[in-house]
């Protein structure tokens, strides 16, 4: 009874926050966004560059292929973006007249939108109100969250990561494992919420040890979460013939992605090193490489540092977010992956020059977002 009635005061203080929460949330969303858009303006002293795929600065790029498959459905090589988010596109397409451009600008603000308050509420199972406000904040001017409202699957897949660990800290597995389905349908990366949650339902649930208890779950579990990627291989081998299409059809979009050959990090880490060597320090290539190695050694030192501060089943869906991408031989793209790795923005917000910090990502936000925008890869 003791316990009841502590459980039902935190819930009734709770609920009695979130109407601040959301307000806060909104509050900070909205000069963010607005931020962006002044960004978007100031950009055009950046001269074009006229050969990136793409006429809309929100859709250039990965945004082009979501945008040509919600309308037009799967064409040579394009196997290598997930089902969910072009699937979205089309089907809310419907109520902006078939605007397939509104739609997803539609999706993605309101993607992310969710996966900040749930961010919240989440996180406010562990910290402190101080220590989620500062999380939000370095998170959403981290340097490459322009793309949470650019057309890819950053915010759609975020959204479905937060609800999935949110409804697990709640004991509601099956619900969390539906959406761990979603995200293994939106990003490859979201198999690894498969692991994490066997390790959060074992975590709650280690002093109650049935067995028809155990294994009832975890084939929910294992069988839920695993859905949409299943479905997804299911649906290549069937059309294609080739229940790997989406790994194979990556070198077609180069950056020396190995398409299939697994190439373990060491290998990596000296490509980069001699791009550091070989490449003109003024080539547009050598400040990208510069980034992409530089935040990916970031993310995974404070990783390392910390490990026994995060929780560890947000541990290993990170540790799985970050490396996964690197088997593929490169780090390109890295800068966007590494925006779900959430346990590291938990760490900075504890971190005692936050503020110098909040700074620096300011403006390498302005720079990344201004020349994204003119049509120069970033990630």
């Amino acid at each position: 009874k003791k316990q009841q009635k502590k459980q039902l005061r935190l819930m009734k203080k709770f609920w009695k926050t979130d109407k601040n929460t959301i307000l806060f949330i909104v509050k900070v969303f909205t000069i963010w966004r607005l931020f962006l858009f002044f960004i978007e303006i100031l950009s055009g002293i950046i001269p074009l560059n006229r050969g990136y795929l793409g006429s809309l600065p929100w859709a250039n790029f990965d945004g082009v292929h979501y945008l040509h498959i919600a309308q037009y459905g799967y064409q040579t090589y394009e196997q290598a973006f997930f089902p969910l988010f072009p699937f979205l596109i089309k089907s809310l397409s419907i109520l902006f007249i078939n605007n397939y451009l509104i739609s997803s600008l539609f999706i993605v603000h309101a993607s992310l939108l969710i996966a900040l308050l749930f961010f919240y509420k989440l996180l406010a199972f562990d910290f402190e109100d101080k220590i989620v406000k500062w999380f939000i904040a370095l998170f959403l001017f981290f340097p490459t969250s322009f793309f949470f409202v650019s057309i890819y699957t950053e915010s759609l897949f975020l959204m479905f990561v937060i609800l999935s660990f949110y409804l697990a800290r709640k004991k509601n597995f099956i619900l969390a494992s539906v959406i761990a389905g979603f995200a293994s349908a939106t990003k490859l990366v979201g198999i690894f919420l498969l692991p994490a949650l066997i390790l959060e339902f074992y975590l709650q649930n280690k002093d109650r040890i049935y067995l028809k208890f155990y294994i009832l779950n975890l084939i929910s579990i294992i069988v839920l979460s695993s859905s949409g990627l299943v479905a997804y291989i299911f649906y290549l081998w069937k059309v294609y013939g080739d229940p790997l299409l989406f790994i194979h059809s990556l070198p077609a979009f180069g950056v020396g992605r190995s398409g299939g050959e697994v190439i373990f990090l060491p290998q990596v880490i000296f490509r980069y090193l001699k791009i550091f060597i070989t490449v003109p320090f003024f080539n547009h290539d050598f400040p990208i490489a510069l980034l992409e190695f530089n935040l990916f050694s970031m993310f995974l030192f404070i990783l390392i540092l910390n490990i026994k501060k995060i929780r560890l089943s947000y541990l290993i869906f990170s540790i799985f977010a970050i490396m996964t991408p690197t088997l593929s031989g490169t780090l390109s793209s890295i800068p966007r992956y590494l925006l779900v790795v959430f346990p590291v923005f938990v760490i900075l917000a504890q971190y005692k020059y936050k503020k110098a910090l909040l700074g620096l990502f300011i403006i390498f936000l302005i720079i990344l977002t201004a020349f994204f925008l003119r049509g120069y890869f970033i990630a």
